[in-house]
């Protein structure tokens, strides 16, 4: 496979190939199950070349929209890099990385990672408010918090409450402290 020799001068155009088998959705599926392909999308998507690293987040956001695949790809690795991506200033990079976190963000299996990967939230609620990020980009990002907020709501109203403890909606917007002098 020419993509993982990464100083082979056709290098770029095979990750681009490999972005254009991941256009076909029912190529996904198998895409995403061979370590390989994701172990090589990881390093080109840090690579120095801008192209490289396009294609990879590129390719990987398609990855991300198989159902199938996006409990096995939402790990820490892979989110620290599309959290990375999505912060560079490279439009097409961003828009790619932003796009595999709202993909990953509609299944609710992929949300304990999602929210325990500390750059994801921060990097979304940043590009949310952030004057500087494109409209596209921002509308995407707010999508994806709103998702997320959506599946951590409805684990709340799941949960189950002690009998004893008196019914109250979610969220109640109650403060609680320690030992606190009541007034």
């Amino acid at each position: 496979m020419l993509a993982t020799i990464f100083h082979h001068p056709l290098h770029t155009r095979c990750i681009e190939i490999l972005c254009n088998f991941s256009r076909f959705p029912s190529n996904n599926a198998r895409l995403a199950a061979m370590p390989k392909v994701v172990e090589t999308l990881l390093i080109c998507g840090k690579s120095k070349i801008a192209e490289d690293r396009m294609w990879a987040v590129r390719t990987i956001q398609n990855l991300c929209s198989d159902a199938t695949s996006k409990v096995k790809l939402a790990t820490g690795q892979l989110l620290s890099l599309l959290s990375a991506a999505a912060m560079r200033k490279d439009y097409d990079e961003q828009f790619a990385a932003v796009g595999a976190l709202m993909n990953l963000s509609t299944e609710p299996g992929a949300i304990v990672p999602l929210t325990n990967t500390k750059t994801v939230v921060a990097s979304l609620v940043h590009l949310a408010h952030s004057p500087n990020t494109p409209a596209t980009v921002r509308k995407i990002a707010c999508d994806s918090l709103a998702t997320i907020g959506l599946w951590l709501q409805t684990l709340a109203s799941a949960g189950t409450v002690p009998e004893d403890i008196p019914f109250s909606p979610l969220p109640t917007h109650t403060a609680t402290g320690w030992l606190r002098w009541e007034s």
